[in-house]
């Protein structure tokens, strides 16, 4: 019975909508590197509470299926640049909410949406992401249990939710193989 919510959940994941906007072309092995090690362990059994938690993301962020609801929300700089991909899965673009970059954590607010580009220029939103900036010698913040890494090149602490994109590594794993840059 512990298998069927895990069910409901990837189906719900698989549920969402792709809304237009151009997809600029970019890629760097800075950006894979600020990644690696990004997210925690993989969790591939979620507890009551963890889907739970995924569900009021989901609720949050659901106007963001629409890149320009994000954009207008305050999601309106990629953070790094450029569509973030690596031999382990992709991650695909992060927008940025700066004024929501300080040292609060709010599940419902995250930091950043991340969206996996499309062909024919549409983006899917596939997950969001948290940051804390990083102070020399701070301890990583926690989300739902789970430490956030620590990203030196981009100077914060963070952590993945694939909210919206299933996830054979786990729902706060750093790496998605199924999001691709392919049509970046």
């Amino acid at each position: 019975m512990q298998r069927f919510p895990i069910a409901v959940a990837v189906g719900l994941l698989a549920a969402c909508s792709n809304a237009a906007i151009p997809v600029v072309e970019t890629s760097s092995t800075a950006i894979q590197a600020a990644h690696r090690g990004h997210g925690s362990p993989t969790h591939k059994e979620l507890s009551a509470a963890d889907l739970q938690a995924v569900a009021q993301v989901r609720r949050a962020t659901a106007k963001f299926h629409d890149i320009e609801a994000a954009k207008a929300a305050g999601y309106d700089v990629q953070f790094p640049a450029g569509c973030a991909s690596s031999a382990e899965g992709g991650q695909g673009f992060h927008w940025i909410n700066n004024g929501l970059v300080d040292g609060e954590i709010n599940l419902l607010e995250p930091e950043l949406v991340m969206y996996e580009p499309q062909p024919g220029g549409t983006m899917r939103l596939v997950g969001v992401d948290y940051v804390v900036p990083y102070v020399e010698g701070s301890t990583a913040p926690k989300l739902l249990g789970r430490d956030f890494a620590h990203l030196p090149d981009l100077g914060v602490w963070a952590i993945h939710i694939w909210a919206w994109a299933p996830n054979e590594n786990g729902m706060f794993a750093p790496w998605n193989p199924a999001v691709s840059c392919e049509n970046a």
